[in-house]
Parts: C-alpha cells; structure tokens; sequence
C-alpha cells in the first residue's frame, strides 16, 4: 500500500496538534485543592523568604498533614527543609500552567515555585533573597 507524502504529513501534522490540544487542556485542570495546595504554598514561600518561622508554620497548618513537618518545626532550617518536600508536589502540580514560575538558586541548588518573575528565595531568607533564576 503506497501512502503520499502529503497524506502521511497531514496526518502526522494532525496528530501533533492534537497532542499540543490535549496537553493544555490537561494543563487547565487545576483542581480546587491543587489551588488551595498552591496558595498556602505561597504562603509559607514568602514567609521562609522574609525567614518569618511563625508566619510559615501558620500557613503551614493550613495544609493540613502535608503541612505538619512545618507546622512543627523548630527552626527555619527544619521549616526549609520540608517546603522542600512540597516545592517538589507544587512543581509537578504546575506543569504547564501559566501564572507559576519553578525558580532555581544554584548555590544551594534548590527548586521552589513562585507567581512572580521577581526571585524571592524561601532557602536563603533575607541573606539570599534575590539569588537564584526563574527555570521555566
């Protein structure tokens, strides 16, 4: 069977834009909770970034379980360390979705998610605030 090359490029041309459909409509589908997830991440983000351990253990509680090992930790080094545990949940959430922004601060070589281009490090605190580099 003897298949065109117009035929066989209209084809593979549909296929790949079906697949570019499919992946933004999967990149819409925000749950509430995955909304809800995301902005008491935030929350306890801007908090480890402004090194307010009160302030993130409090945003922490609204998470619920995910948020225990912050809601009780004893130091911002302890607080730091579980957020990353959740950048890691926040980054996947985020795929694909526009108005969140996965920043990277190569000198600790850590990831954390953010809704602004400005970098607002929650691993370095104050000291570091402004190191690192939006990724994607």
């Amino acid at each position: 069977m003897k298949i065109s090359k117009h035929k066989l490029t209209t084809v593979f041309s549909a296929a790949i834009v079906f697949g570019i459909i499919a992946s933004v409509g999967d990149a819409a589908a925000l749950s509430d909770q995955d909304k809800k997830f995301l902005t008491s991440y935030e929350k306890i983000h801007t908090a480890l970034a402004a090194d307010d351990l009160t302030g993130a253990k409090a945003a922490a509680i609204e998470l619920g379980d995910s948020g225990t090992d912050i809601a009780k930790a004893n130091s911002l080094q302890e607080a730091r360390s579980a957020f990353e545990k959740l950048s890691g949940r926040a980054k996947t959430m985020i795929a694909g979705q526009s108005g969140y922004y996965v920043a990277h601060c190569p000198m600790l070589n850590k990831d954390w998610v953010q809704t602004s281009t400005t970098i607002s490090n929650p691993y370095g605190g104050k000291d570091m605030v402004s190191c690192g580099e939006i990724k994607k």
